[in-house]
């Protein structure tokens, strides 16, 4: 039998530990899903400057403006968080996207983010055929897409 007049047994002296372990790692979860949703943010929003970049001078930026626009169009039809993307004078501007991200939305980020390129380059490839596209491709190859 027991003594009613023991002290609590051990695994009772433990419980506000753990309770504060489990705050700590909650702490640093949070922390690294939200350095790796700027991290994501960071290496697209990257990918399509370079893109903007390299494609402007051949084709102008009321065209390129027109072609990343039909990109984010069609891609937000699929993803509605990419309506908060938007094609400026100067590329694509994440700031918005930024802003209001949320909690439930960040495990479609890379899957949208990878649907903009992916339709970004179709309709290169539509409107240039493979000259341009390639050229891009080979520029864009060694680029990490996480």
């Amino acid at each position: 039998m027991t003594d009613p007049n023991q002290n609590p047994a051990p695994e009772d002296n433990n419980q506000p530990s753990a309770s504060v372990e489990e705050v700590v790692q909650e702490r640093v979860d949070r922390a690294k899903s939200i350095a790796r949703k700027e991290e994501v943010l960071e290496i697209y929003e990257d990918l399509l400057q370079t893109i903007w970049n390299r494609i402007m001078p051949t084709l102008g930026r009321v065209t390129v403006t027109a072609i990343m626009e039909r990109a984010l169009v069609l891609t937000a039809e699929k993803y509605p968080l990419i309506k908060n993307l938007e094609a400026t004078a100067e590329g694509v501007s994440f700031e918005v996207l930024r802003q209001r991200l949320g909690e439930e939305e960040k495990p479609v980020l890379r899957e949208a983010l990878k649907e903009v390129i992916t339709n970004l380059i179709d309709i290169l490839a539509m409107l240039t055929g493979d000259i341009l596209v390639r050229q891009l491709l080979k520029e864009i190859e060694g680029r990490r897409l996480i």
